[in-house]
């Protein structure tokens, strides 16, 4: 009966049915291959992250302990960029010196950004979120930067990856920085480019 009365029980069943016949067919597929399951969870479920080893923490929260000195103490013989040299590996390092180095009256390209928090804004410290493996003696740590301006937090922190390599010796230093977003850039290879364009 197709009366204007029967729409809405005429409506549920062919719901049942269409909605039915879809389980069916999913369950079917199921059981003709049981490892279709885990790989649709892999696709829904987020990449766990898991605490980062010591060494690593230890060598990001020194870094952050120095950038954030006053100007004033960090202009000191002792407490200079090169005072954190073990902090990197030695390539990164070499590159982030000489960029830091570029004066644009005299090079025409200088660095114009924090790469520690990836902002043009005061750093007030950081955090450790947790790593993942990247691949052999290598590691990706989650570090969330807290910034703002004034002496103000934002509250809303700068998510950098850390890349970080460890050494024969079985230390771990910072071998790239990665900034996400839409198309994430490496410091890395911006340092690689900016020194390539100067004068």
């Amino acid at each position: 009966d197709l009366s204007p009365k029967n729409f809405p029980r005429v409506r549920t069943l062919l719901l049942k049915r269409v909605f039915g016949d879809v389980f069916s067919v999913f369950n079917c597929i199921i059981s003709m291959n049981p490892l279709l399951i885990v790989s649709l969870l892999a696709m829904t479920t987020p990449e766990l992250v898991a605490p980062c080893p010591t060494g690593v923490v230890n060598q990001i929260a020194g870094l952050y302990r120095w950038h954030i000195l006053p100007v004033e103490e960090r202009g000191k013989t002792y407490q200079t960029f090169t005072s954190q040299r073990q902090r990197f590996t030695p390539s990164l390092f070499e590159l982030l010196y000489r960029a830091r180095r570029l004066e644009p009256m005299h090079d025409g390209v200088f660095i114009d950004f924090d790469v520690f928090s990836n902002t043009q804004s005061e750093t007030f410290g950081a955090k450790v979120i947790g790593c993942r493996s990247a691949e052999a003696m290598s590691i990706q740590a989650q570090v969330n930067v807290d910034v703002g301006l004034r002496g103000i937090s934002s509250g809303i922190p700068s998510r950098l990856i850390y890349e970080m390599k460890r050494s024969a010796q079985g230390n771990w230093r910072i071998n790239n920085i990665i900034y996400p977003g839409g198309k994430p850039v490496q410091l890395r290879a911006y340092l690689q480019q900016l020194l390539h364009s100067t004068f």
